[in-house]
């Protein structure tokens, strides 16, 4: 017996990792007992001892051995994922590293880092070339393959851009820019997904932001600390931001060889250990450290809280004692408010009365007012717009293009208000109502804001002017007739003198009718004549009494030359030389009546204002035709006593002239004949120089007849 306890203490001295072993130590416990020294001193003692010693022996050497033979754990871990791990040549480091060092103590355990890709070290994994792998992320695809030990830390994927970058905003902006990420990822599973982003892929996380630094790409998408780490690492975290929400949350794992239970269960149960000592929380501080202030504050936010709860709590209990004195306090309070509700409700009614007041303005408005909203659903619709559309009942509620009116004035202008906000201002409108009245409209068409100024409607505005053309017609005929009679005093001696020559033929017959000579030359200049009187007359019967509006092409230079020839002595008889330079084959489409009468305008204006200057060695009035960029360009030029820059502001207006005798509608009508055959009318003009006025039409096909 004595022997048995000899050996047991050199087993204790020799073989200290052997009591390790739970079976030796319960053994011991067991041979040290009285009762068994007790049993083991009769005949079997020593038998007994040495079987007992014997099976010491070969569960302590077992336990030992394996315990010696245990080799180191190989882990793979990827080099390219600070702060996680990374090697920049000083060996191993990261917070992953740290981890798993303070993990193999625990396990008493040696580690072999060894670097691959994540593809790599999965591959490696199967083969058995590799014990663990460090921060992988779970996916079905690699559930099948690997077991996963408990989440050891938990992060998110998220979008970085540039500062100044404002174009992207979150994920559905990425269609039209490159956005770099690391391929074989969970982003990349993510992204790929959806249709429509262009996106740059690399070997690495670290790659993949040097493309968004070099401009290669607009958008980084990746893991949020490891970006944060690279940028804060550059000095490059004022210039980048995170935009948007976390795409994706991450939780980071250790991965073993599928079954491999056990290793897994250390793993987990070490990890545990680290996180219950303190271990885990140096490290995140370590690597994290403004993750770990972010928390502090959110943890110190809700410490403020809930004092505030509390305080609150407190508040409320406190409310309860004061509930009696505040009831007393209310009943005070109530005769106020049902004063103050009698004063609202005469708010309430002088509203209702203003809003009838403001009925009764529109109504009595001698203008038709309409609104529209964005819908173009009428929402006002006033009893002088009801009285001129011929409407009977209500418009308002009805789409506009239901009531012909509103139809024909918002033709083209509606969506036109809305998109570009542009104003229609004094458009002129022939309308005819269904018992036949025609009305000449002068409308106005303009945005409706609400008060954040944004348009939320139109307002349509038309008035009556029929009187007014009436009476602007009128006034052009009484200045038409005064041309009129300027143009038969200037034509009379250009009748005269073909009749004059005709005469002279005429009375040559007798004496010289069988002259072949002079047979051919009456037959040659008598017609020529004719026809040279059959136009002067020609044109000035159209001037007089112009036919009915009938658009046709114009060929342009013999139109100027047939007007140039009305006006030709009446010019000459100011001393004037009227000149007309057209180029050949150009054509336009108006009407020729309202052309002749703008052009016939115009020679006048020209004469009288060069009448009114001091008389020069040669006075030239010019009118040129010429194309221009798809147009024809018509323009009457005199060397006159020219316009200020307020009077050629004003010289379209009606019934603005700086004549003695003049109605100031005469540039007016023509701004109006002009609009009418969609043509645009422009002035030039410099006081002591002259002025310009140029008519711009577009350009027609046609046919010179010669």
């Amino acid at each position: 017996m004595e022997r048995l306890h000899f050996i047991l203490e050199e087993i204790q001295k020799g073989r200290g990792q052997m009591l390790s072993n739970p079976f030796v130590t319960l053994l011991i416990r067991f041979l040290h007992s009285n009762d068994l020294r007790s049993d083991l001193r009769g005949s079997c003692a020593s038998i007994f001892s040495a079987l007992i010693v014997i099976l010491f022996i070969i569960i302590s050497w077992t336990s030992y051995v394996s315990a010696e033979k245990e080799e180191p754990l190989v882990v793979a871990y990827n080099p390219k994922l600070p702060p996680f791990h990374f090697d920049k040549g000083q060996g191993d480091a990261g917070f992953s590293i740290d981890l798993m060092n303070g993990l193999a103590e625990r396990m008493d355990r040696d580690v072999i880092y060894v670097q691959y890709s994540q593809t790599e070290a999965i591959n490696r994994l199967q083969n058995g070339d590799v014990d663990v792998i460090l921060s992988a992320y779970f996916n079905e695809d690699h559930a099948r393959i690997m077991e996963f030990t408990d989440s050891y830390l938990s992060t998110s994927v998220g979008l970085i851009v540039h500062e100044s970058n404002d174009e992207i905003d979150g994920l559905p902006h990425l269609s039209e820019s490159i956005t770099a990420l690391e391929r074989d990822t969970l982003e990349y599973e993510f992204l790929r997904n959806i249709r429509g982003i262009h996106y740059h892929t690399t070997s690495s996380q670290p790659t993949a932001l040097e493309l968004l630094i070099n401009g290669r790409a607009k958008a980084f998408v990746g893991n949020i600390l490891t970006a944060d780490y690279l940028l804060e690492e550059k000095g490059l975290a004022d210039e980048y931001k995170m935009v948007g929400s976390y795409l994706l949350p991450i939780d980071y794992s250790m991965t073993v060889q599928k079954e491999n239970y056990l290793l897994m269960d250390q793993l987990n149960r070490a990890i545990r250990e680290v996180k219950g000592d303190g271990t885990y929380s140096q490290l995140f501080e370590k690597w994290f450290e403004s993750e770990n202030e972010l928390t502090d504050k959110l943890w110190l936010a809700i410490q403020v809280i809930g004092s505030l709860l509390i305080l609150i709590l407190i508040l409320f209990l406190l409310g309860i004692k004061w509930n009696r004195q505040l009831q007393r306090e209310v009943d005070k309070k109530t005769n106020v408010l049902n004063e103050l509700n009698q004063t609202l409700q005469d708010q309430v009614e002088q509203t209702k009365s203003s809003d009838q007041f403001k009925k009764q303005i529109l109504n009595s408005s001698p203008r038709g007012i309409a609104t529209v909203d964005d819908k173009g659903i009428i929402t006002s619709f006033n009893a002088k717009a009801n009285e001129m559309a011929g409407v009977k009942g209500s418009s308002v509620n009805r789409p506009y293009q239901e009531v012909k009116i509103l139809k024909q004035l918002l033709e083209d202008k509606f969506e036109h208000v809305f998109t570009s906000k542009h104003l229609f201002l004094g458009e002129d409108a022939i309308w005819q109502r269904k018992d036949d009245r025609v009305y000449f409209l002068r409308y106005y068409v303009y945005p409706l804001y609400n008060l954040e100024k944004k348009i939320t409607g139109i307002i349509v505005t038309f008035e009556d002017v029929t009187e007014e053309q009436k009476l602007r017609l009128q006034i052009f005929e009484q200045e038409k007739n005064q041309a009129l009679g300027r143009v038969i005093a200037g034509i009379a001696h250009e009748i005269r003198n073909p009749l004059t020559s005709i005469k002279t033929f005429v009375e040559l017959i007798p004496k010289k009718f069988k002259n072949e000579r002079f047979q051919k030359e009456i037959s040659t200049y008598v017609p020529q004549e004719i026809e040279r009187v059959s136009t002067l007359i020609e044109g000035l019967i159209d001037y007089a009494k112009p036919k009915q509006l009938k658009k046709e092409i114009i060929e342009v230079r013999s139109f100027l030359n047939e007007c140039t020839i009305l006006f030709k002595r009446t010019a000459m008889n100011s001393g004037i030389n009227l000149r007309c330079d057209a180029s050949p084959h150009l054509f336009i489409e108006a009407d020729q009546n309202q052309l002749k009468q703008v052009i016939i305008n115009l020679i006048i204006n020209g004469i009288d204002a060069m009448e009114m200057t001091e008389m020069k060695e040669e006075q030239v009035l010019h009118l040129d035709a010429i194309e221009r960029n798809g147009n024809v360009i018509i323009s009457v030029t005199d060397q006159g006593i020219g316009m200020t820059e307020e009077e050629r502001k004003q010289a379209l207006e009606p019934f603005f002239t700086t004549k003695t005798k003049g109605s100031g509608l005469g540039l007016a009508i023509v701004q109006q004949y002009v609009r009418e055959n969609k043509g645009h009318l422009y002035i030039e003009s410099k006081v002591g120089v002259g002025t310009n006025i140029c008519l711009s039409f577009d350009k027609e096909r046609g046919e010179c007849i010669e």
